[in-house]
């Protein structure tokens, strides 16, 4: 056994012993290895300054289900989830919602802005859901955007009488046939504002409540049904508009003269343009407004004098066309090519959408058109599309193989489609878009880069 003596008198303390030896010098101290074995003072010291940090990176992962089950874990981590930087921003994706009161009232404690309710966890039967939702919604008046899911319409109108301090509004599943709009016009604060249906919309009465909507600036009504007829001039009155989407374009002559006002609108997308919608006229409406510089015509129907019209569009830089083939599809093709070549001075995107029914129908007409020639002379140029004559451009390329047809109309091939664009094109992107009819509305110049 050692004991304290024993110590005293092995460091040189004892009677008789030789003085301790003197201390070391300061060259010498700094030779010697620092002491490493403190693990623990330094830990402390970093965990105080960065781990508090960190977790709440780690925190940012969850969803609000899984904030909620860590927060009852200890009271380190319940003060980690209550972090206001967890609440700015609610995602409520694959999280159910039991009380609508409960969440709201945390909403407001924690001074949530954007609630985003997409990819929640519905309840089979949600129409008392929903009335909970739009009786307690309200309470939380820190909200400032809000984005739905799959939800009826009196949800949305809700949003719109209670929190009137909203910024932002999108509902892109909406269940209902109906929608009112006349709550739209409580929202006096509103930057953006997207309204979608699954089926298709109707509206109670027409668009005029948005006129008081100055702020706006970014607008989306898409799959409601004939929208042409409901006052849609009232979009020039918004003159914030940068970005503008718009379906079922029914419009008039009128509605050109309107998108002309909107001189700082950047991006322009029309879905289901009908023949008397005015096309020539409204592109010459755009081609003024000096900030557009990217245009969507989804389903739009092209008719004579497009091209002439299109070619004025000189801002345009960003091009997605999908043109209906209804009728006279050879005559679209060539309105088509011939207006995009036009533009190849200032065109730096494009994208052209051939339907898989437009490609199914040119094949059945290439079958009847070569029935004669039996089948060792059936030759497989691949799928093509009818361009009326002549062909806009340059000259076809000396590898094109000609398919037999009517004298007038050009059965082209997609590949050579794709060349003789590149060629008259050397400054575009471009992309050649293969899609069925029931796809096209989600085609869109954000997944071309």
């Amino acid at each position: 056994m050692l004991y304290y003596s024993d110590i005293k008198v092995r460091r040189g303390v004892s009677n008789g012993a030789s003085p301790p030896p003197a201390a070391p010098s300061p060259a010498l101290r700094r030779r010697v290895k620092k002491d490493d074995t403190d693990y623990f003072t330094p830990f402390i010291e970093k965990a105080k300054a960065n781990n508090y940090n960190v977790a709440v990176q780690i925190f940012q992962y969850l969803g609000m289900r899984d904030v909620a089950r860590a927060a009852r874990t200890c009271s380190l981590w319940a003060e980690l989830a209550a972090t206001p930087a967890l609440w700015r921003h609610v995602r409520m994706k694959n999280s159910h919602v039991s009380d609508w009161a409960g969440l709201c009232a945390a909403l407001r404690r924690h001074g949530t802005r954007w609630l985003d309710l997409r990819k929640m966890l519905l309840p089979t039967n949600d129409a008392l859901f929903w009335d909970q939702f739009a009786e307690h919604i309200g309470t939380v008046d820190t909200l400032e955007r809000l984005e739905l899911c799959r939800c009826p319409a009196r949800a949305v109108e809700a949003s719109c009488e209670r929190v009137p301090g909203l910024r932002a509004l999108s509902a892109p599943a909406i269940r209902d046939a109906r929608l009112d709009p006349a709550p739209l016009a409580r929202l006096t604060r509103l930057e953006l504002l997207r309204l979608k249906s699954l089926t298709g919309l109707s509206l109670t009465r027409d668009l005029r409540p948005l006129a008081g909507l100055s702020r706006l600036q970014h607008l989306s009504l898409t799959s409601i049904k004939e929208l042409g007829w409901y006052a849609c001039e009232v979009v020039g009155q918004l003159e914030q508009l940068e970005s503008l989407e718009l379906g079922e374009c029914s419009f008039g002559g009128s509605f050109a003269t309107a998108l002309g006002k909107l001189v700082k609108l950047r991006k322009l997308r029309l879905e289901r343009g009908v023949a008397h919608c005015a096309a020539p006229a409204l592109l010459r409406a755009l081609a003024a407004l000096p900030k557009l510089t990217r245009l969507e015509l989804v389903n739009f129907d092209v008719k004579v004098g497009f091209d002439d019209a299109l070619a004025e569009c000189k801002n345009i830089q960003r091009l997605l066309i999908i043109p209906t083939y209804v009728s006279q599809s050879a005559t679209t093709n060539k309105q088509v090519l011939s207006g995009v070549l036009r533009l190849k001075e200032t065109l730096t995107h494009l994208m052209w959408g051939v339907t898989i029914e437009l490609l199914r129908v040119t094949e059945l007409f290439i079958d009847q058109c070569e029935a004669g020639d039996g089948d060792a002379k059936r030759r497989d140029v691949g799928e093509c599309i009818p361009v009326l004559k002549p062909v806009p451009g340059c000259r076809l390329p000396d590898d094109h193989r000609t398919v037999a047809g009517p004298p007038q109309v050009e059965i082209l091939p997609i590949p050579t489609l794709q060349r003789l664009l590149a060629a008259q094109l050397p400054r575009t992107k471009l992309k050649l878009l293969r899609i069925p009819f029931h796809a096209t509305w989600r085609q869109s110049l954000a997944d071309f880069q």
